[in-house]
């Protein structure tokens, strides 16, 4: 038989046994309950971070696609002064060939003038008369101006020579000479006489060529 005194240490000794159980146990629940707070916030630090970097490639993506914009108006820019230097350099080609042709048309009017004026040069021709020596009238055949000579507005006056070509404004109706009061050589078809201040000048109406001067016929 168990004797008396081995009943009472194992019942002294069961008891100590369950408390370090109990103890063990209290020490495992403190522990997760203290880990549960700061797993919450790890994974909550995670998520934030996860949406911070969203939010980085959001706006990396935004700016690469700003960039990408940005170098597309440029290129339409640079297309578009490409254009424009293209434009004006068809606009200076077409006024360079305009002027080639009116110059053309120009020397061909001139050539056109200078031989009818030449075919009408052989048909004029100034009778010998004492009245003139060459281009001069002599001082004891001159006349009386009719009226005062009013040179043309913006013009003053000028020594004709043959060959030279007037402004119509020298040879206006105004200014025509009666070549029959003077008795003057006839005027080719196409010429006029006209009074250039004390001068009278045998111009041509469409050309302004100065075909024959005679100098000092007023006075």
């Amino acid at each position: 038989m168990v004797s008396m005194a081995a009943l009472l240490a194992s019942a002294t000794v069961m008891p100590a046994a369950a408390q370090d159980v109990r103890a063990r146990v209290v020490a495992g629940e403190t522990a997760r309950e203290g880990k549960g707070p700061m797993r919450a916030d790890q994974r909550e630090d995670r998520r934030e971070n996860r949406h911070d970097r969203r939010d980085d490639r959001r706006d990396w993506r935004a700016d690469r696609r700003d960039d990408r914009h940005d170098r597309r108006d440029d290129r339409r820019d640079w297309r578009a002064d490409r254009r424009d230097d293209r434009h004006d350099r068809r606009d200076d080609r077409r006024d360079w060939r305009a002027d080639r042709r009116d110059d053309r048309h120009d020397r061909r009017d001139d050539r056109r003038d200078w031989r009818r004026d030449h075919r009408n040069n052989h048909r004029y021709v100034r009778h010998d008369d004492r009245r003139w020596r060459g281009n001069h009238w002599r001082s004891e055949y001159r006349y009386r101006a009719p009226v005062r000579y009013v040179y043309p507005s913006g013009h003053r006056h000028v020594r004709w020579n043959v060959g030279h070509r007037m402004p119509p404004a020298y040879y206006a109706r105004p200014y025509y000479v009666d070549y029959r009061a003077y008795h003057l050589p006839p005027p080719p078809y196409g010429y006029r006489w006209v009074r250039s201040d004390r001068d009278v000048v045998l111009v041509a109406l469409a050309t302004g060529l100065v075909l024959d001067v005679l100098y000092d016929l007023y006075y």
